[in-house]
């Protein structure tokens, strides 16, 4: 008697069902690798590109896509820009952008693209996405924001600010005159202290408001004495009667809930002190009976702008040889948000007559020229255009330098400074890994900063926390 194997022909479906379903996923693995060397290919010959621009700030998560690409890729200082990017701040992220002598500075969670005409000519195109920027104009050709299908053209020696969410659309025009051009060709002027709002059905609004003037969206003050700076406030007053007075709020944070300051009663002006930090403020309307009314809200840093703590050469150092002048390493503490340095030594006490006056992007020169003598040495950071104020020099310090007739002298390095412990003062957008990047050109070396400090969450540090930073 015969027997078949009833499962026999299910065997060879199932077979036939597993070579299938391996032959489509491999297909999906070498389809998904074919866009990633594409897109890995687009990276490398956009470095064949003329950039048009470059990030001159940026607090934490920054990313850029490139025109067709698939990958987004994290943006650091001094990154260059192209025609055509996808630029994106994350949340509790920042960044401010360079084209053209232009400055666009993004909020948090805000995505805009940039694109520029074919020929190189006429002003680059900014198109917002989603989110809050402002933009500084100083280019003979002026800037176009892209906004719910309607451009914005900011004239030269213009400031605005824009803002696009699920309500809908609001410029505001802070310093200098700009044009809207609606989808239908119609064009308004929008001189200094107006504003503007659509719904999002493209409905203009007609709103109270308060077009704050100065100082500019997401200014950068420096602070180059132990002293508060003052800060002043002045705004326009839109569609509100004249006996409504406002009320200024200061805060540390976006939701002011710390160190909140209110000056009352206000008109068009007020003014404040403040230290090092990053500050938001919003202009109330407060009315009896009534919810408090937010008529303007923004946000701006006052960064530590004196001059570095000298490391070497140490104070009073001797340095002695018979032949060739020895090798100085100058070196100082780096200075968080300095773009460059200024080194200056002399041989008088009040620098009369500068002997080197160089540039550096390090915390360090090295020298082998100076000779016989007593040098004095100070070093001044230097911040990006961004920023308003001015910076201090560091303390002076002093070395000498002698020739000796002793041929078995021979060159003295620089002495080491002092052992000593380092510290870093956190600013606004630090986290450990960028804090480590910093002070160690290393991300990794977070973990050294974390258990030096007894830190209980790596995510919970705040501005102004004095970190100590163990030596590697």
């Amino acid at each position: 008697m015969n027997k078949k194997n009833p499962d026999k022909s299910n065997i060879k479906t199932y077979w036939f069902v597993d070579l299938l379903v391996v032959i489509i996923f491999l297909s999906i693995a070498a389809f998904s690798i074919l866009l990633f060397r594409n897109d890995l290919m687009r990276s490398i010959e956009t470095r064949d590109e003329t950039p048009v621009g470059q990030i001159i700030i940026r607090n934490n998560v920054v990313q850029r896509r490139y025109a067709d690409r698939v990958l987004w890729e994290r943006l650091f200082v001094d990154s260059p820009v192209y025609s055509g990017d996808l630029i994106r701040a994350a949340d509790l992220s920042a960044a401010s952008i360079h084209i053209d002598e232009n400055q666009i500075n993004l909020n948090e969670n805000t995505l805009i693209r940039i694109t520029q005409a074919p020929d190189g000519k006429g002003p680059f195109h900014v198109d917002l996405r989603e989110g809050n920027l402002s933009v500084s104009t100083s280019s003979g050709t002026g800037l176009i924001l892209n906004i719910m299908g309607k451009q914005v053209h900011a004239a030269p020696g213009t400031v605005l600010n824009a803002e696009l969410g699920e309500e809908g659309m609001v410029v505001r025009v802070s310093e200098g005159n700009a044009v809207l051009i609606e989808e239908s060709g119609e064009s308004r002027e929008l001189s200094q202290g107006m504003i503007i709002a659509h719904d999002i059905e493209g409905t203009e609004l007609i709103i109270a408001a308060a077009v704050v003037t100065y100082p500019q969206p997401n200014a950068r003050f420096l602070k180059s004495t132990e002293e508060m700076i003052p800060i002043s406030f002045s705004w326009n007053r839109i569609n509100l009667k004249p006996e409504d007075t406002l009320h200024l709020q200061i805060a540390n944070d976006k939701n002011f809930t710390r160190n909140i300051h209110l000056i009352q009663g206000l008109d068009s002006n007020a003014q404040s002190l403040f230290d090092t930090g990053n500050w938001h403020w919003r202009l109330l309307f407060v009315q009896t009976g009534l919810a408090d009314s937010v008529l303007s809200v923004g946000e701006f840093t006052v960064t530590d702008g004196s001059g570095p703590d000298l490391l070497s050469p140490v104070m009073n150092s001797v340095f002695r040889y018979h032949t060739d002048p020895p090798q100085l390493r100058f070196q100082w503490l780096e200075k968080s948000g300095a773009s460059y340095y200024i080194l200056e030594v002399s041989d008088t006490h009040d620098f009369a007559n500068l002997v080197i006056r160089r540039q550096v992007t390090a915390a360090s020169f090295i020298q082998s020229e100076l000779g016989e003598g007593t040098w004095y040495w100070r070093v001044r950071p230097g911040f990006s255009s961004a920023y308003e104020g001015s910076t201090g020099y560091s303390s002076i310090s002093y070395f000498r330098i002698e020739k000796s007739a002793d041929t078995r002298v021979a060159v003295i390095e620089v002495p080491q400074p002092p052992s000593r412990e380092r510290y870093y003062k956190v600013q606004p957008g630090d986290f450990l890994s960028l804090i480590a990047e910093i002070v160690y050109n290393d991300f990794f070396q977070w973990q050294r900063i974390f258990e030096a400090n007894d830190i209980e969450d790596p995510d919970l540090i705040y501005v102004d926390q004095i970190l100590i930073i163990p030596k590697l």
